[in-house]
């Protein structure tokens, strides 16, 4: 039985591609699921996981029992195959335990490709989780939460083997922390890793709903560049980045939390002062960390389409803030015009700051939003660095705090992700399992 407790990524995916392990599983049928989990359910719940999966011979190739609503109640997730089915469908339950009665959440489809124990699910840290073999030598692993109704993706963690490299991925939805991490198969030592902020997007206007994290916080103390030796809590600095965009322009929201502002140089052209730095990698036509069987293009060097933007914050109230724009390409005519559309509003808070910007996309050679053909999501590269300076006459002191953790403007492949995301579609998943409900009582009223 695939049943890890406790469970982490690592350990299920090495399990899951053990030869050994493969050839040890066999599966169990509901009535020994039962006997199993009866240490950690009353009979009644037990009934009520029998009422909710289909009533024929299932075989059973994975369990986890666990917490995964947060409620310190145990819940269940389940993979199966309907016995004598033909094909490959497997089957993956959850079970919460809502008010006593451990109800459905949550029900994924898949197909396995050479065994049925290349897809299990599992429950740690607060998730349930799915792990399926997508193709030979790739993987994904998918982590779930609930919360008050709502079934949410937390998380998803992908590897995949390129030629002599093995390529992991990590998205947390709920944080929008994120890695690239490309290890050698060789010897197991990192070739490149890249953590950083992925910073999702919105149609401007639009009403995201419950379940889905819009705003990224810079809270943790790795991704302060410089001057952790000053930093004293998350009082004194921290960035909080959301953004949208319309057909014309991508817009972000910066807020800093800083608990002593200093907003103007001591001197013109001075760096004694508060200030933010934005790097826009905006090349769209491949990735930025290109891996062949003789190549390794990371991008560690400056090459096309990158933008960067210094914003002064002026002194909130007569001074505007003033924006320097930096690029590697010639601004054509139409993109020196563009420019003279961008603009800048700092506005002073009672924790810190907050600057708006409004960035033209024809500034970026782009008449619209540069979505690709198929519809799905786009990403660019961006690198948003804050300068705390607490004490204008002791500029060493300086914090700086970043949404890329080996951020350097100079590499576009440390850069962190913006995300822009099309209408009607989300970054994550989040089901709302009372919806329909709801819908037919709406009804019901109407009438």
């Amino acid at each position: 039985m695939i049943h890890p407790t406790p469970f982490r990524l690592l350990p299920i995916l090495a399990l899951l591609l053990s030869a050994t392990a493969l050839r040890a599983q066999t599966a169990i049928t509901f009535d020994d699921l039962a006997k199993r989990i009866d240490p950690f359910f009353a009979p009644e719940l037990v009934q009520d996981i029998r009422d909710a999966l289909p009533q024929t011979q299932l075989d059973i190739w994975g369990y986890d029992v666990g917490d995964f609503s947060g409620d310190n109640a145990n819940d269940i997730a389940v993979v199966f195959h309907r016995r004598g089915e033909p094909g490959k469908r497997m089957t993956s339950c959850m079970f919460v335990d809502i008010d006593g009665v451990l109800t459905l959440v949550k029900e994924t489809q898949c197909e396995y490709l050479d065994l049925p124990i290349e897809v299990g699910v599992g429950i740690s840290d607060g998730r349930a989780i799915n792990a399926r073999k997508l193709a030979p030598g790739k993987w994904e692993i998918m982590g779930y939460r609930y919360r008050d109704g709502v079934v949410m993706l937390a998380d998803r963690f992908t590897t995949e083997a390129q030629g002599n490299l093995t390529y992991e991925t990590y998205r947390n939805f709920q944080t929008l922390e994120a890695y690239d991490r490309y290890i050698s198969t060789a010897d197991t030592q990192v070739v490149f890793r890249n953590d950083f902020m992925a910073i999702p997007s919105y149609a401007r206007g639009r009403d995201v709903g419950s379940g889905y994290q819009t705003t990224a916080a810079v809270v943790r103390s790795k991704y302060i560049q410089r001057g952790s030796y000053y930093w004293k809590d998350e009082r004194d600095l921290t960035l909080f980045t959301r953004s949208a965009w319309d057909d014309k322009y991508l817009y972000l929201n910066i807020i800093v939390r800083d608990d002593q502002v200093t907003p103007n140089d001591i001197a013109p052209g001075d760096t004694t002062a508060d200030r933010l730095e934005l790097w826009l990698d905006m090349y769209n036509l491949g990735d930025r960390m290109h891996v062949g069987r003789r190549t390794r293009d990371f991008r560690m060097k400056t090459d096309s389409n990158i933008y960067g933007f210094t914003i002064n914050l002026g002194d909130f109230i007569d001074d505007a803030p003033k924006v320097r724009i930096a690029s590697s390409n010639t601004f054509d005519p139409e993109q020196t015009a563009a420019a003279r559309s961008m603009k800048a509003v700092a506005i002073r808070t009672d924790t810190g700051y907050t600057v708006k910007l409004r960035l033209p996309f024809a500034m970026f050679g782009y008449t619209t939003p540069p979505f690709p053909e198929d519809g799905g999501p786009v990403q660019f590269g961006m690198g948003i660095v804050v300068y705390d300076v607490d004490n204008a006459y002791r500029p060493i002191e300086t914090t700086v705090v970043t949404t890329g953790q080996n951020f350097d403007r100079t590499k576009p492949a440390t850069y962190g992700a913006i995300v822009l995301i099309p209408s009607e579609q989300y970054w994550g998943e989040a089901e709302n399992i009372f919806a329909e409900d709801v819908q037919d009582r709406l009804k019901e009223i109407g009438n």
